[in-house]
């Protein structure tokens, strides 16, 4: 059968999966990166993709005192302890390392957002370029693609995973080309290669309450990951685990993640008319947006509290308001330009306004509070499920585990393949984990095999 060799096979050219094959092809090794997609970065590109790293030399120039140990305090406070500590300790130590990597060796702007994240004790919180994910996507393919030790191909489907007598992965075996090409690629393996939020059977099958909602995400986080693990025994974790969101931006699907509930900002839908509290939880939230004329709904807000978002959030500011916001000198216009019900809306604003007041609300909402005034600013959202949280059991060293806890030989995983840093169900997860546990597993993953070939190399000599 025809066969190549390498010393690390990534599967899936998320960001993860590339940081992984950059940095095991910098210390010497050779890397193949196999993407069944057309294009490499996986589902990154349209979010913010902060990191949350702490101890960063961009913490200590802002004055500010942090460390791995506070950041693994904070994680197991949201998630009430339903994250292993070990690994979550492991993942909160690359922070640092890795946007320093990011800004010296692949030339990214790394910037730190100052205001605190909510559940984060300080901030830490670091953008990684103008553009986000836009941004950290292009320099990791960069950095990957770009490396005489990294051979990349797009449309490579993995169809099984190589296993010796021992149950050690070995490679993956690929499905043939057209051209008859190499069915097998040999060396230790890192799915890196998407969750399951787009798999809807398997949604429904770990989160039915999530599986109502529209997936949204990354077409390609079909659960290969999953797939290929069970191959070789592994556990799985947390599979109920999800971030879903009721503020997805139609057009455009960017998650609004900035804190405009907390300044103030409402929701309507088709009518002018509010519905909810909008601080509520958001899977709830989400069900209620879909729930409304054309299953969208209105974020209203004004123009102090764009400036207050802008200031927190510079994604926000650089990319998601100018793409999917809309300003209006009036509620005239900007029921106009949205084909709003008119009175409905200034009575719906005027209410709030009068709650803001003197207190009380009908939706029960007691916190995010303010009048609202002109200008104003609007963007439609839908709810959807986002991303998986939950995915194979992984050790601190990024080592996928089998059934009994025990390392399976040759296999690791990262990003959404790997169970991440969230809690239970769509609560719990904060920012910027996301992209940590996805940079933080594939350098780790990356340094075990460095080590292992290291020492077959010694031994050899």
């Amino acid at each position: 059968m025809p066969r190549e060799q390498a010393d690390l096979v990534v599967v899936g050219a998320s960001v993860g999966g590339l940081a992984a094959a950059a940095i095991a092809a910098n210390r010497g090794l050779k890397v193949f990166v196999l993407e069944r997609a057309k294009e490499l970065g996986g589902g990154a590109a349209p979010e913010a993709e902060p990191i949350a790293a702490a101890g960063s030399r961009f913490q200590g120039a802002a004055g500010l005192d942090d460390g791995p140990d506070r950041l693994t305090d904070d994680i197991l406070a949201a998630t009430r302890h339903h994250v292993d500590v070990a690994v979550t300790a492991a993942v909160a130590a690359q922070g640092a390392p890795l946007v320093a990597w990011l800004a010296d060796r692949c030339g990214v702007a790394v910037e730190l957002i100052r205001t605190p994240a909510p559940g984060h004790s300080t901030a830490r919180l670091h953008l990684p370029g103008e553009r986000g994910g836009e941004t950290l996507v292009a320099a990791l393919v960069r950095a990957a693609t770009r490396h005489p030790r990294v051979t990349a191909r797009t449309g490579a489907l993995v169809e099984r995973l190589v296993r010796d007598e021992t149950g050690a992965v070995r490679g993956v075996g690929l499905k043939p080309d057209r051209r008859g090409g190499v069915h097998e690629v040999m060396g230790a393996v890192l799915l890196a290669c998407g969750g399951f939020a787009a798999d809807d059977v398997r949604v429904a099958e770990h989160a039915p309450e999530v599986a109502a909602l529209p997936h949204h995400g990354f077409p390609g986080a079909a659960g290969e990951g999953l797939r290929l693990g069970a191959e070789a025994g592994a556990r799985t974790e947390r599979l109920s685990a999800f971030r879903v969101t009721p503020f997805l931006a139609m057009p455009g699907a960017h998650v609004v993640r900035a804190p405009l509930v907390a300044g103030g900002a409402i929701l309507v839908n088709q009518g002018g008319r509010r519905f909810a509290d909008e601080t509520g939880e958001a899977l709830r939230l989400a069900t209620a947006v879909l729930a409304q004329p054309g299953r969208v709904a209105y974020l209203l807000f004004d123009e102090r509290i764009a400036n207050d978002a802008r200031a927190a959030d510079p994604h926000f500011a650089r990319v998601v308001l100018p793409r999917v916001g809309r300003r209006a000198l009036s509620l005239k216009d900007l029921a106009r330009q949205f084909e709003l019900d008119l009175d409905a809306l200034a009575l719906s604003v005027d209410t709030w306004n009068a709650n803001t007041d003197l207190g009380g609300d009908p939706f029960g909402r007691t916190e995010g509070g303010g009048r609202l005034e002109a200008p104003f600013h609007a963007i439609r959202v839908t709810g959807a499920r986002w991303r998986s949280l939950g995915g194979l059991a992984v050790d601190a060293r990024a080592r996928v585990l089998d059934a009994d806890g025990r390392p399976i030989p040759g296999l690791y995983a990262a990003g959404g393949a790997a169970a991440g840093l969230g809690g239970t169900g769509c609560a719990g997860a904060l920012d910027g984990l996301d992209a940590l546990a996805a940079l933080g597993l594939g350098r780790l993953a990356a340094l075990d095999v460095i080590a292992a070939v290291s020492s077959d190399g010694d031994e050899g000599r």
